[in-house]
């Protein structure tokens, strides 16, 4: 398994909103192939700031499998809107040192 950390940055003022998005979002990405568990955290000291982490089979299932489903369809059109940059995406090994 394999883990993609994203750091998603949103206006501050739109955290009300995108928070009653969030789940519409994990829905999304739980009903892809290859996802396995998904989580969004809130920073505690950048406002506007979220770590979405998810879980992979592998690393295709995010890079080549993900972005032709209907599910990354619907978590765009549940979350993307409210990103005020790109996402910064980095992947980990599932397999602690």
């Amino acid at each position: 398994m394999i883990y993609e950390h994203a750091r998603l940055t949103i206006d501050p003022a739109d955290a009300g909103k995108f928070e009653e998005a969030v789940p519409a979002g994990r829905e999304a990405l739980l009903g892809a192939p290859g996802c396995r568990e998904v989580s969004f955290r809130r920073s505690v000291d950048q406002p506007g700031v979220y770590l979405l982490e998810v879980g992979w089979d592998d690393i295709a299932d995010h890079l080549e499998v993900f972005p032709t489903t209907p599910q990354a369809a619907r978590l765009a059109d549940a979350i993307a809107s409210f990103w005020t940059k790109e996402p910064e995406v980095i992947h980990f090994d599932g397999e602690e040192l």
